[in-house]
């Protein structure tokens, strides 16, 4: 069988989008609800957050949302199995008309799905904050769009001045590394509800071995980074995580109805 065809492909998505409708829909009214709770509890000054004696209204609620999205960029491929509920729902994916390698992507996507609608749900949090705001009269009303972005620039304007650009690099590098370490875990652990939390858990445990083994390591320089070092480090987690997608496919295809606690 081939491995991609983009006819097969396209029919397994449509299925999959149908089938898992209602997990979409629940995932995008759960977001909308917690942002809006959030939002209206700091706007309307139920919850005062000071920082320096200057209360502090629109940050908070700017820094819980860029949390939640970044959460779902990590963790969101541990999910991938989250809105299969029992047996019947894996057997019918081992006897769909398509190859492993389809079945694999259209899994993956599932976070990928999840993050436009996510990002409509912050948009109509922030407006209906706006609204109820406005209509209570309340001063110094704005968008929390407007501040996550006053504080988007003025963190790339310190990189910028300090010259740190590099930190960026390294940031993004390890956050790949990381997301596929969830993917990893999503088809390594049985317990597609608890996969994120079990991941969670083993990136804990070896983070403090390898803190107990190796140290904190004090031989890369912040202030003066070197570009060997630098691209060393990139590669090498580049690699780490080409090996991690490997293993999460591998699993994959060793994915049964019946297993243990974890796919080997």
């Amino acid at each position: 069988m081939i491995q991609f065809d983009f006819n097969r492909f396209g029919k397994l998505a449509k299925w999959s989008l149908t089938n898992d409708r209602s997990y979409y829909v629940k995932g995008f009214l759960q977001v909308l609800v917690i942002l809006t709770l959030i939002f209206l509890a700091f706007t309307t000054h139920f919850f005062n957050f000071t920082v320096g004696g200057e209360s502090q209204v629109y940050a908070p609620c700017a820094t819980i949302a860029m949390i939640i999205l970044l959460v779902n960029l990590i963790a969101g491929p541990s999910l991938m199995f989250q809105s299969m509920k029992g047996k019947h729902d894996r057997q019918v994916l081992l006897m769909l008309p398509a190859s492993n390698f389809e079945k694999y992507i259209m899994r993956y996507s599932t976070w990928i799905i999840l993050l436009p609608l996510y990002v409509i749900a912050f948009f109509g949090a922030d407006l209906i904050q706006y609204l109820v705001n406005v209509l209570g009269g309340n001063e110094y009303v704005m968008f929390v769009t407007t501040k996550l972005i006053d504080m988007e620039n003025d963190t790339m304007r310190h990189l910028w001045t300090n010259q740190r650009t590099y930190m960026m690099t390294d940031f993004f590098v390890s956050l790949l590394w990381l997301h596929s370490v969830y993917a990893l875990g999503g088809t390594f652990f049985r317990s597609h509800k608890y996969a994120a939390l079990l991941t969670t858990a083993a990136v804990i445990v070896l983070g403090l071995l390898h803190v107990w083994l190796f140290g904190m390591g004090d031989s890369y320089d912040e202030k003066n980074p070197s570009d060997t070092v630098d691209i060393i480090w990139c590669t090498f987690y580049g690699i780490l995580t080409i090996v991690n997608f490997w293993l999460s496919y591998r699993l994959f295809c060793r994915n049964q109805v019946i297993g243990r606690f974890v796919n080997l």
